[in-house]
């Protein structure tokens, strides 16, 4: 088994550093209660078309569908989670997914439907 830094600021690095693959799969969010019995599973990768509810910061209880997804950053934008600048200008709050509860999934994409139903066997 490979051992890894116990020191915290290369762990940080070592987080942030990762290639994309990995990042992936820190994109996970949990899902809503109601769902875990209908998908068989805990949590899924976010993607852009969920509906998900925040559940800790300054947008905590808001609900809404994800825009965008930040893989390099790993941050979601939240349809209706915008902040105003002091100029007046309204920008979309970037928010970490495991602030966030998946509450109704979008299985549009055929390559996520397989995904899901690999997790459910």
């Amino acid at each position: 088994m490979k051992k890894y830094s116990e020191k915290p600021s290369k762990q940080r690095k070592r987080h942030f550093n990762a290639p994309l693959h990995k990042k992936h799969s820190l994109m996970s969010s949990h899902l809503a209660v109601s769902l875990r019995g209908k998908i068989n599973a805990r949590s899924l990768p976010l993607r852009k078309g969920d509906k998900v509810r925040v559940m800790r910061g300054d947008f905590k209880d808001h609900e809404g569908e994800i825009t965008r997804v930040d893989l390099k950053g790993i941050r979601v934008y939240v349809d209706g989670a915008v902040v105003e600048k002091a100029d007046g200008t309204r920008i979309e709050y970037p928010i970490h997914p495991s602030n966030l509860e998946i509450i109704d999934v979008d299985r549009k994409d055929e390559m996520r439907d397989k995904a899901i139903e690999r997790k459910g066997e």
